[in-house]
């Protein structure tokens, strides 16, 4: 078979075939709607969705998408993307396309101006991304069932990554027209599919200002999971517990991919990284 490798277009006809390969590739998830798409590629106040697409004719054979985000880096502000849709249609799976579209994309990310590639991988894809595609393993995100309030140590911890957010995207980040989120004196919940625990996706310092939409009191609620990296974090003062690894359905690692030509990489214990920082909920 023949490919012709595109940037992705995010046209109504482009964002049709996007979701019909998405719901192809991933049957099981039901929010891969037309509607979704636009919200995720093309409402983002970061900017629209890039990558590429490989083409078999006029058939999309594959699709690896990443998504514009903003970042504090050594206290610097930098644009960067956050590694996020890959789907290959089952008729051409095998053919190596992914390599192809993630070399593409990262090279056309650095002409735009993009200094970093983050992502969330799970155990499989991990090896692919450090090998092939020459990311920085990280760490593991930590996994961890609880109650309560979560205490931090002091603010001017030394953070070396930490995504920016603000007004505009928060907003759009909690206006996914798939998931209803509860939002109760800043911290943003998720449900998940499991009955009685809600995620933590995060939780906003004072100089935020979220609209609470939800009154019973948090204590009430079910239990709760927190996912991410964070050493602001003083675990020994919360009521949380690490979940065992046989028991989370696969481990989950960030990782990091310089694009400034600096090999640039992470210290663990250096990093800040919550739920909301990429596509769980």
């Amino acid at each position: 078979m023949s490919y012709n490798f595109l940037p992705i277009r995010t046209d109504e006809t482009s964002i049709k075939e996007i979701t019909n390969l998405l719901k192809i590739t991933f049957p099981h998830a039901k929010k891969y709607t037309e509607t979704f798409v636009v919200w995720q590629y093309v409402d983002n106040p970061d900017g629209p969705m890039m990558g590429y697409n490989a083409y078999e004719g006029a058939t999309l054979a594959a699709h690896y998408a990443l998504m514009p985000i903003k970042a504090k880096i050594y206290g610097k502000e930098e644009k960067g993307l956050l590694s996020l849709n890959t789907a290959t249609h089952p008729e051409h799976r095998g053919k190596k396309l992914f390599p192809k579209l993630a070399n593409e994309s990262y090279k056309e990310a650095a002409n735009q101006g993009f200094s970093f590639i983050i992502g969330v991988a799970n155990a499989q894809s991990t090896s692919g991304f450090l090998k092939k595609l020459d990311f920085q393993f990280i760490g593991m995100l930590d996994a961890k069932l609880g109650w309560g309030p979560i205490t931090r140590e002091k603010d001017d911890y030394n953070v070396d990554y930490q995504r920016i957010w603000n007004e505009d995207t928060i907003q759009w980040r909690i206006s996914n027209p798939e998931l209803q989120y509860k939002i109760k004196n800043n911290r943003i919940l998720a449900p998940t599919d499991r009955f009685g625990i809600q995620a933590i996706l995060k939780e906003f310092d004072k100089e935020y200002s979220i609209d609470d939409n939800h009154t019973r009191t948090l204590s009430l609620m079910p239990i709760k999971l927190w996912m991410g990296i964070d050493n602001t974090i003083d675990w020994k003062k919360s009521f949380y517990f690490d979940i065992p690894l046989k028991m989370r359905p696969s481990p989950l690692n960030l990782i990091f991919k310089d694009l400034t030509g600096n090999g640039r990489e992470f210290d663990f214990s250096k990093i800040q990284f919550d739920a909301l920082d990429f596509d769980a909920y």
